[in-house]
């Protein structure tokens, strides 16, 4: 790749990464204040933070305690499902957002403890059939892609809903979207049942 094709390229990567609403998964509006955190001039989503601050967390606690302890499937599948408890309760308990960025942590932490879990059952499963170690495989799979499309789907609602009551949601242009051609294909999302979050 000549020099001047890698110049472009990071360009490219720039002009991707300070794109506003890239890492903000939210308008950048007011009403949204409380969705991001502001870095370096940056608003970046609060949700994603505290997601991958929990998994990078977990990437590094969960092997060695899985190691250390000698942790079963069944001790990792109750563990995951404890860790993940926390999300449909902060959903739909509505706790200060202190409390929500926690349990986006703990979601992070149980990311991993999912993948833990399903490694340590095709371990169990390399020893011979075993009925139980199939089942936990199959559950935490199943439990992982439901709930993840539902809560996505249910904050993309969420998150519909503050726009649809804003008195600029039908202007051209509003606050949280400053671009006219944003503003265009944010409207087209939200007939399409779609929103700004990512997550």
């Amino acid at each position: 790749m000549s020099k001047k094709e890698q110049r472009s390229k990071l360009k490219k990567q720039e002009r991707w990464l300070v794109y506003p609403y890239r890492l903000a998964h939210h308008p950048l509006c007011s009403k949204f204040e409380d969705h991001v955190y502001r870095i370096k001039g940056y608003k970046v989503c609060r949700g994603c933070v505290n997601l991958y601050s929990g998994f990078l967390v977990g990437i590094v606690i969960v092997p060695m305690l899985a190691v250390f302890l000698n942790i079963n499937f069944w001790i990792a599948f109750v563990a995951t499902n404890v860790l993940f408890l926390f999300t449909p309760l902060s959903v739909f308990l509505h706790p200060p957002r202190i409390i929500k960025d926690l349990t986006r942590f703990l979601l992070g932490i149980a990311m991993v403890t999912c993948l833990a879990t399903i490694i340590i059952s095709i371990v169990e499963l390399t020893k011979g059939i075993n009925g139980w170690a199939l089942a936990v495989i199959f559950i935490t799979i199943a439990i992982y892609v439901t709930s993840r499309r539902y809560f996505t789907r249910l904050r993309d609602r969420r998150n519909e809903q503050v726009c649809r009551k804003c008195e600029q949601f039908y202007h051209p242009r509003c606050e949280g979207l400053v671009s006219g051609i944003d503003r265009a294909i944010a409207l087209e999302s939200h007939e399409k049942g779609d929103a700004f979050s990512e997550q």
